[in-house]
C-alpha cells in the first residue's frame, strides 16, 4: 500500500514524519478531512484563532504534493450529506 504525509500548512509548516498507509488517492484524501476536523475539535488550541488559513497538503511517498485540503473544506465537508456513489455498492 501506499504512503501518505500529511502535513500541515500555514505560514510555516509541521511535517508528517511518519506518514500513512493507504489504498489509494481518495482514502488519503478522506484521511486528510478526518484529521482536520479531529485536530479542530480535539485541539483547538493549537491553531489559534487563525485555523481558516491552516491546510493539511498531502505527499505521496517521493514527497510530491497530491493534495491540499483547507481546514475550511474539512468543516464543509463533515456538514454535508455523504452521497452514494457506485464504489460504496462494492
Amino acid at each position: 500500500m501506499p504512503r501518505y504525509f500529511f502535513d500541515l500548512v500555514d505560514d510555516k509548516k509541521i511535517y508528517d514524519k511518519k506518514g500513512v498507509s493507504l489504498p489509494n488517492e481518495r482514502a488519503a484524501r478522506q484521511f486528510a478531512i478526518t484529521f482536520a476536523r479531529e485536530l479542530m475539535e480535539t485541539k483547538p488550541e493549537l491553531m489559534g484563532e487563525s485555523w481558516r488559513t491552516w491546510s493539511v497538503q498531502v505527499c505521496n511517498g517521493k514527497f510530491d504534493r497530491i493534495l491540499k485540503i483547507p481546514f475550511t473544506k474539512a468543516v464543509a465537508a463533515s456538514t454535508a450529506v455523504p452521497s452514494k456513489t457506485p464504489v460504496d455498492d462494492v
